[in-house]
């Protein structure tokens, strides 16, 4: 008999709903959603979720923490139905966190995981073992397509491993998508040829599903390295879908609108989401927030997010993770001595506003090569 699905579940308190009928309410509401008796006994007993461990706090207004089994013939192969049993209607209800998710093997297999993952994405910039990365973005929205170009070829030369679009980049007037793709992939390659880096641009995009196709297709005959997508916006099997066709491009994972943090009590939890089942949709690269910067996420909630995206995942080749969000130039060796070398750092604004975006940019640079098998700090 196969191993069924374990999803772990917080429950925060709900004056008047106790925690145990939450949890048999959420094990049927994922399930059959129908109450009890209109269902047969047999499909209630191969079909039902079964609520196999609940522990709660026995201080006044504390949460609970479940865990419900379901089975393997609920599910079909595909990330929709994944996500419609784990955080189908149970999305609905206050105070329910999806904490975490046992997948078995026999799951696993059936998505296609990151195409490239840490190793692919080293080789494809050239960078040894052991040596963490650095990106940085382009932005901000309104600069001309000339403007972009040219600050792309400014990070390449300082030897920036990965430009990314900037999430807000998408087809505005001012810089549209062909134009914009052509002209900063042409910028850089031209860095390339000159300098002799590996330096790859990764493009935004993110658009609505009929229209992501051909964007990924124009990044791929423009020779970029890889794309950024949303898939809080577009979904995730629109992020599978662009790793199921094999372009041999890398996926870079933005958090926009991915409705979640550390501190949520709804929802699916960062590390989760981001770890696992953006790696299984074919990330190979995950940006989260960093714990220092406008959002700030508690520093043990980084390192979650990093340990899931490198942590075995059946056959799928580990993703690297990407705190960013208000990293300072001048503390970077500190978070790639804490957060080691299979780290992709993501540095904006610091350097976009030094009055010699080179030279802070390479200072960035340079700090990676410098811990490169210096060891790790600890949180």
């Amino acid at each position: 008999m196969a191993r069924p699905i374990r999803a772990h579940y917080r429950l925060g308190p709900i004056p008047g709903e106790p925690h145990a009928s939450r949890a048999d309410a959420i094990a049927r509401e994922q399930t059959l959603e129908v109450p009890p008796g209109a269902a047969t006994p047999d499909i209630e007993a191969a079909l039902l979720g079964k609520v196999v461990s609940a522990t709660a706090d026995l201080r006044d207004g504390a949460p609970a923490h479940i865990v419900i089994e379901y089975a393997r013939e609920l599910f079909d192969g595909t990330l929709t139905q994944l996500l419609n049993v784990l955080w189908g209607n149970v999305s609905l209800m206050d105070e329910v966190l999806l904490e975490d998710a046992e997948l078995p093997a026999w799951l696993l297999g059936d998505f296609v995981g990151p195409r490239l993952g840490i190793p692919g994405v080293r080789a494809l910039v050239g960078a040894e073992e052991g040596r963490p990365l650095v990106s940085s973005a382009l932005k901000p929205v309104g600069l001309t397509v000339p403007e972009l170009a040219t600050l792309a070829r400014t990070l390449a030369r300082a030897g920036v491993d990965v430009i990314k679009d900037d999430h807000g980049l998408a087809n505005q007037a001012i810089a549209p998508f062909e134009d914009r793709v052509a002209a900063v992939s042409a910028a850089v390659a031209d860095e390339n040829a000159r300098s002799g880096g590996r330096t790859a641009y990764f493009p935004n995009v993110t658009a609505p599903g009929h229209e992501i196709p051909g964007r990924v297709e124009a990044a791929r005959a423009a020779g970029c390295g890889g794309v950024v997508l949303c898939p809080g916006l577009t979904g995730l099997d629109a992020m599978h879908a662009v790793a199921w066709a094999g372009t041999g491009l890398a996926i870079m994972a933005h958090p926009s609108h991915s409705n979640t943090s550390p501190n949520a009590r709804r929802g699916i939890a960062p590390d989760l989401l981001m770890g696992t089942l953006w790696r299984l949709a074919g990330a190979d690269c995950v940006v989260y927030v960093n714990a220092r910067g406008r959002f700030a996420w508690p520093v043990e909630a980084c390192q979650a997010v990093n340990r899931r995206a490198r942590a075995p995942l059946g056959v799928h080749p580990p993703a690297f993770p990407v705190p960013a969000g208000g990293i300072q130039a001048r503390e970077v060796e500190h978070w790639f001595r804490l957060y080691g070398p299979d780290t992709l750092l993501l540095i904006g604004g610091s350097v976009l506003e030094a009055d010699d975006v080179e030279a802070a940019a390479r200072g960035v640079v340079e700090a990676a090569h410098a811990v490169s098998g210096a060891g790790t700090d600890r949180p």
